[in-house]
């Protein structure tokens, strides 16, 4: 029984991977679009992903097409997209593992004067409610 399941790992055609921050934590529900193919699937709690099937024109899954380039691209709100290229034969692709980096904000300088003694009429209960309103 364990050498069929072997076997039957063997012959498996997937193309596999992990999305981590940059300190090496997966990143979960990141998603992963790969072309041709027009698949995109999201990452699972531990960030790692596995293609197995590309769809037609139609939408109907086919097998993974051997001795093909492929493009994917991995992006998640917050973050930095990442885009790779490779070429795959058969059997099971494992791809070095995706670092997204954080999205960064950019503060600017600005003119506008925020002096709290220029504005002497303002009520402390500006704003909603936390009491429960």
């Amino acid at each position: 029984m364990m050498l069929t399941f072997l076997l039957a790992c063997s012959a498996h055609h997937a193309i596999t991977g992990q999305v981590t921050d940059r300190n090496g934590e997966p990143i979960e529900r990141a998603n992963v679009a790969l072309s041709p193919g027009g698949v995109e699937i999201v990452t699972d709690d531990s960030g790692k992903f596995i293609i197995d099937y590309l769809r037609d024109d139609e939408g109907t899954r086919v097998k993974l097409a051997r001795r093909t380039d492929y493009a994917i691209e991995f992006f998640k709100v917050g973050y930095h997209p990442a885009k790779s290229e490779f070429y795959f034969k058969k059997g099971e692709l494992v791809l070095d593992a995706v670092t997204l980096t954080e999205d960064t904000i950019k503060v600017d300088n600005s003119n506008v004067d925020i002096d709290p003694n220029k504005y002497p009429d303002r009520a402390q209960d500006a704003g909603g409610s936390y009491e429960g309103e």
